[in-house]
């Protein structure tokens, strides 16, 4: 993932004020995190490894709109733990807010004039429906 520097200067804002989602761009590319904390580590074996941390936003680099000098291919593989989700295809995302506590996420890949949904995710606001995790999968 890119934006380490700026991760770790705000991420301690972020989980002040309940994050849930931070949008970046530039990597011509798609990828979502884990919840994980950018602040802690843990190390084995000389392998530095984020910590799953519930209270830390997930990080949704969404910069696969398109340029002229093509896609970030080279950063597909190989794919780390902390991420949930990354491809190097062209895209767009639909965020749909049902409510006050509930969002729907959809990733959708483009494809030949069609859209293919590739990710989804339900978040649940953490500051008026406070619980421990929003649940993911992959379609």
């Amino acid at each position: 993932m890119e934006g380490e520097t700026m991760r770790v200067m705000y991420e301690l804002w972020f989980v002040k004020n309940k994050v849930d989602i931070v949008f970046s761009g530039h990597v011509h590319a798609y990828e979502r995190s884990e919840r994980i904390s950018n602040i802690a580590y843990n190390v084995v074996n000389g392998i530095c490894s984020p910590v799953r941390d519930q209270s830390a936003p997930v990080y949704i680099t969404i910069g696969d709109g398109g340029n002229i000098e093509g896609l970030a291919t080279k950063m597909t593989e190989p794919q780390p733990k902390y991420s949930a989700f990354r491809e190097a295809s062209f895209g767009h995302t639909i965020l749909s807010i049902k409510n006050r506590t509930h969002t729907h996420y959809g990733w959708h890949r483009n494809q030949d004039s069609y859209t293919v949904e590739a990710d989804t995710m339900w978040f649940y606001n953490r500051f008026w429906h406070p619980i421990n995790d929003s649940p993911s999968f992959h379609s």
